[in-house]
């Protein structure tokens, strides 16, 4: 590749990036911060690594602008020292690891304003990028008539060929994997918690079924313990990876609220089972369709003509040809897509191609002017070769296309 960024280039960054972002106390405004001050994960693993030990705290706090938090420099200079560490007990279990430096990383997350900085998986990576798929959720005490009905939508759905998205709860969730993999389809659960147990401990089994047609996946590493704050982060992912949001039974304070908002928030179709009026199983329900954009679900041929089937894609192929500029950006090579650059734009793409960037950063290294690095990103995103996280420039499309396939 002319002057692209090597593979032990990428493959470095690559790693640093997964150990720092799963480093305990490295939450996603951390993790920003770091890049954003030290301009890489690896020079963020270096630089702490170097720190007198005693005085490294209050030196993180003092060059972040945040109060000093004991413990922090440790656990990153213990990342620093095994980087591999979290990759290799991925692969332990049978599962991988993306990272938005990945070209399989699942596009519809990017969309996201707080998008995963890693993401961990049991199972198949495309079934992450099907486009016809659907999140069906609800409560982990559904009526009968509850956990019946997410069985038949799950069942309905793979039989059109749909991947079914939900949580592995107990209750709603695990009705509408299970509707699913009895049709034979395709299903992707996102947890909670880490891989090495995922899921409650009734839906292991259930889990294991998941990976072997779809996918089980997680934004924790391994032996991250599942939390009630760990869960309403998990819920923007499930209506994320999903081109709607169907929510069958759901009480006045059931999670599946929190995904239903990310939906609307995310510009998701929102299908809500109607129910009785004063049944306190659909009172969430209820204020959906009182107060929400989400339209009732009435029936399951009237599910699918709602979900206007023949306007989605059938294909990544049908996608490129209707001129998606991400799906067009995996089909170019690095090389054939610099060509279609002039040169202040290439040089800015090369420099991007190296790993992760501020615009500062990309300023000092494509030797461009602030106001040419600016239009060159704006273009570059536009095409789907670059993407934004927080302060962060990353590459995309072919700026990824010709790294090693990690996950095969």
């Amino acid at each position: 590749m002319s002057g692209m960024a090597t593979d032990p280039d990428r493959n470095a960054e690559r790693q640093a990036w997964i150990a720092l972002s799963s480093t305990p106390g490295v939450g996603d405004v951390t993790f920003a911060r770091l890049l954003a001050v030290n301009g890489s994960a690896a020079a963020t693993l270096r630089t702490v690594a170097r720190m007198p030990a005693r005085r490294a705290d209050a030196e993180m706090a003092r060059i972040l602008a945040m109060r000093q938090r004991p413990g922090l420099a440790r656990a990153i200079r213990a990342a620093a020292a095994d980087p591999g560490r979290v990759e290799r007990r991925m692969r332990e279990i049978g599962g991988w690891v993306l990272t938005p430096l990945d070209a399989a990383f699942p596009s519809r997350l990017h969309e996201l304003e707080d998008p995963p900085t890693v993401l961990f998986g049991l199972g198949s990576t495309s079934s992450l990028a099907r486009i016809r798929s659907v999140a069906v959720v609800g409560t982990r005490r559904p009526t009968a008539l509850g956990r019946h009905l997410a069985s038949r939508i799950g069942a309905r759905l793979a039989e059109a060929r749909i991947s079914v998205v939900s949580g592995l709860a107990v209750g709603v969730d695990g009705a509408a994997h299970l509707g699913a993999l009895d049709a034979a389809g395709e299903t992707v659960a996102v947890v909670g918690g880490g891989l090495d147990e995922p899921g409650p401990i009734a839906n292991r089994r259930l889990a294991r079924a998941i990976a072997r047609a779809g996918a089980v996946v997680s934004e924790l590493a391994p032996g991250v313990q599942a939390s009630r704050g760990t869960f309403p982060r998990r819920n923007r992912i499930i209506s994320a990876l999903a081109a709607a949001t169907i929510v069958v039974e759901a009480p006045a304070r059931s999670g599946a609220l929190i995904t239903a908002r990310h939906a609307l928030e995310q510009g998701r179709l929102l299908l809500v089972a109607t129910g009785r009026p004063l049944d306190p199983a659909v009172a969430g329900n209820l204020a959906l369709l009182r107060e929400s954009p989400g339209r009732p679900l009435v029936g399951l041929d009237e599910m699918l003509v709602d979900l206007e089937l023949e306007a989605w894609p059938g294909s990544q192929s049908d996608a490129m040809a209707a001129g998606d500029a991400s799906a067009l950006g995996t089909r170019l090579s690095a090389d054939a897509a610099l060509e279609l650059l002039g040169p202040p734009q290439r040089s800015v793409a090369l420099a991007l191609s190296t790993g992760p960037h501020t615009v500062d950063g990309l300023v000092r290294a494509s030797g461009q002017s602030p106001g040419v690095v600016a239009a060159a990103l704006t273009l570059l995103q536009l095409r789907g070769w670059a993407r934004v996280l927080g302060a962060l420039q990353l590459p995309a499309g072919p700026l990824l296309a010709d790294a090693t396939d990690r996950t095969s």
